[in-house]
């Protein structure tokens, strides 16, 4: 038997080598895994002993790095507009007496909103440090000016006892969050334009030859995709720690069915656009690019119009992505035997109607054959 090499290095390597290099090298870049040392700028409007602790406070966290201490508060957003700092605190003048006088005095955040994932960090952190900054001042002022006991201020500076805690993420983990869907939908968009360019139609005499090309695609493909999702999640599990909370079965299961409907789509668009492989692979990567935008994944399903809902639901990376997060990081996902069944009908449903297309695909060439053979009877008629 004779095996054609040469057709598969292409897909080797968009398949295979090419999203596990991004892997590596993307879990490489962000493998701080949570962002440390922004650029940040402090105006001292006050310069006490209180408020010296507070930039103090500020310069020994590892998230934020106090490069400059401005004489002026309007240089905080000059910094921010030439893209020095990420993030601003600005200490108003009399700020250690207004506290000791029990007026309440104003602390400002300067946050770059331009750059969304600092941006969300930097108001979480800031807001923890500078609420354990404000008790504390409280306290003292209550032991100072109101002669409390340390127990009695605490109680008074925090009446409420305010706990948060994170499930699933509890570090914020970037990587945890963010990469294992993102380069999964690398993997998705590699294996559908290459199964897309798939000549299932012209390799084909019969009902039955068409069924046997399906299959192999099928098959060859779904491979391919999965040894490379599996490698890709691999990478991030042993060597960046990432997290896989629950059974690697119930994640290959995922996996697997995942890469079947991705495949048997491809295969459709294969089949409907035959005639022009270069238009077919450019369809499927129409198609599944953006769903990693509409799955859900980075943006909420229940924020969008009922328009994108519908359009995600035909797309297999919508049943795949959250609910391998949820198997990644929770250890178990409510939706899951719901997913794999819409998996499944994806697949089953795209199989199906590639079948009806390569049908009616032969019976309009079968009738214009016809034609074309009447035609030239006639004229020889004539």
């Amino acid at each position: 038997m004779n095996i054609n090499f040469k057709k598969y290095i292409a897909p080797l390597i968009l398949i295979l080598i090419f999203p596990n290099l991004v892997n590596i090298l993307t879990c490489y870049s962000m493998k701080e895994k949570q962002l440390r040392y922004i650029p940040s700028a402090v105006y001292l409007g006050d310069n006490t002993s209180m408020t010296r602790d507070i930039v103090r406070n500020l310069k020994s966290s590892e998230t934020f790095d106090v490069q400059y201490i401005v004489d002026d508060p309007n240089e905080v957003e000059a910094l921010m507009r030439d893209g020095k700092i990420l993030f601003g605190l600005i200490i108003p003048q009399n700020f250690t007496n207004d506290i000791k006088n029990f007026k309440s005095p104003k602390l400002t955040t300067v946050i770059d909103g331009t750059q969304l994932s600092p941006a969300s960090f930097t108001k979480i952190a800031s807001s923890e440090l500078l609420m354990t900054i404000k008790a504390g001042a409280m306290m003292s002022t209550y032991q100072g000016k109101l002669s409390m006991s340390e127990t009695e201020a605490l109680n008074t500076a925090m009446p409420i006892n305010i706990v948060n805690r994170l499930i699933g993420n509890p570090t914020r983990n970037y990587i945890n969050f963010l990469l294992p869907g993102m380069m999964l939908a690398i993997v998705q968009v590699a294996v559908a334009m290459n199964a897309a360019s798939s000549k299932i139609v012209k390799k084909s005499s019969g009902i039955i030859d068409f069924f046997k090309n399906v299959m192999k695609n099928l098959i060859d493909y779904g491979i391919l995709g999965i040894v490379s999702a599996v490698l890709v999640l691999a990478v991030q599990h042993y060597i960046f720690d990432v997290p896989i909370k629950a059974s690697y079965t119930s994640v290959l299961l995922l996996l697997i069915v995942f890469m079947l409907a991705v495949v048997s789509m491809s295969l459709l668009i294969a089949s409907i656009f035959s005639k022009k492989q270069v238009f077919a692979t450019q369809v499927a990567a129409v198609w599944f690019i953006p769903s990693s935008i509409l799955s859900g994944y980075s943006w909420p399903l229940i924020s969008m119009p009922d328009f994108f809902r519908q359009i995600s639901s035909f797309m297999p990376y919508t049943y795949f992505v959250s609910t391998l997060r949820n198997l990644m990081l929770k250890g178990h996902s409510y939706d899951y035997t719901n997913n794999i069944a819409m998996l499944l009908i994806l697949t089953l449903g795209s199989l199906i109607l590639s079948l009806i297309s390569f049908v009616i695909r032969k019976q309009i060439l079968k009738r214009n054959i016809t034609l074309k053979s009447l035609s030239g009877r006639k004229v020889l008629h004539d």
